[in-house]
């Protein structure tokens, strides 16, 4: 699904953005995958400019479907597996965890939006209560437990907007999902450029913004399902296949700006990316413009078919 921004809301989601970009004091945990590696990055912010990402939007779902999904997420017991994600599970900590990650990020836009009081609590409680949700159900997601419905429900293009459809207008809801694919394009692009600066020097200055911005447009594209966890048919696998569709139409977009040493470097990038989904568990911003980043990992061989 595309979207055609109105003038109106173009003005409100610039003043968002300066609301975000100037509040340091932002932090972010992603919603998902499965780690059997995990790492935490440190980079340097030189425009000191906060970075954040968030899941956008997708196809509306029937309500059974969310339904079963809390259900089960009240039902589910904290994880012994020991995994990276063991933390993010347990319900008592993924409801702590929303309680002071939403409210951080999401307070500006429902003040931009001019939500009254009451009604602005209701919403922010939903909020909290769809992060949980998430949060409880990731190691269901990542071992295929869960029906393409409900992974759809929770973790695809539009679930958070399509989850507070009872309490936001349609057109709240369009510049909910506008707002989060920024986060998320503001977020990824950092994290590409901090990649890209990593491998080597081949691609620097204005080269490496070209690279960067094209890379981002096709993972945060309409044909790449807004870069959802899962793709439409709410498949893990399937939303890697289509990242891979996505590296691939970013470099062909490159291919004639870049010389033989650029595309090679372009070419170790593409390949350290396809060899798994690597996903931003949580993202702070210090009041030295220093963003700290934790990752983790899915191989390809883990992935939920």
């Amino acid at each position: 699904m595309k979207f055609k921004p109105l003038l109106g809301f173009g003005v409100l989601l610039l003043s968002v953005v300066w609301l975000v970009v100037q509040n340091q004091r932002l932090q972010l945990y992603l919603d998902l995958a499965l780690s059997y590696q995990s790492q935490e990055q440190k980079l340097p912010e030189s425009n000191a400019q906060q970075r954040l990402q968030v899941d956008p939007n997708y196809d509306a779902l029937p309500q059974q479907a969310r339904d079963e999904v809390a259900q089960q997420a009240s039902q589910r017991r904290p994880s012994t597996t020991g995994t990276a994600f063991s933390s993010f599970t347990d319900t008592e900590n993924a409801r702590a965890r929303a309680n002071e990650i939403m409210p951080k990020l999401y307070d500006s836009f429902l003040n931009a939006l001019g939500i009254p009081g009451t009604e602005r609590q209701r919403i922010m409680e939903a909020l909290v209560d769809f992060g949980a949700q998430r949060y409880q159900m990731l190691d269901e997601l990542l071992a295929g437990s869960i029906s393409p419905d409900q992974a759809v429900a929770l973790f695809g293009a539009d679930a958070l907007s399509e989850n507070l459809q009872n309490l936001l207008t349609a057109t709240q809801q369009d510049d909910l999902r506008q707002y989060d694919q920024l986060l998320r394009n503001d977020t990824l692009r950092e994290v590409y450029q901090q990649s890209l600066r990593n491998m080597g020097t081949a691609l620097e200055g204005a080269t490496r913004e070209e690279v960067t911005q094209a890379l981002v447009n096709e993972i945060v594209s309409a044909e790449n399902n807004w870069g959802s966890l899962v793709a439409e048919d709410g498949s893990m696998r399937s939303a890697y296949n289509d990242k891979l569709a996505a590296f691939d139409r970013a470099r062909n977009a490159l291919g004639p700006d870049l010389n033989t040493q650029q595309l090679e470097h372009l070419d170790r990038f593409i390949e350290t990316q396809s060899s798994g989904i690597d996903v931003i568990l949580e993202a702070s911003s210090d009041r030295s413009g220093s963003v700290s980043i934790t990752q983790a990992r899915v191989g390809v061989e883990n992935l939920p078919h």
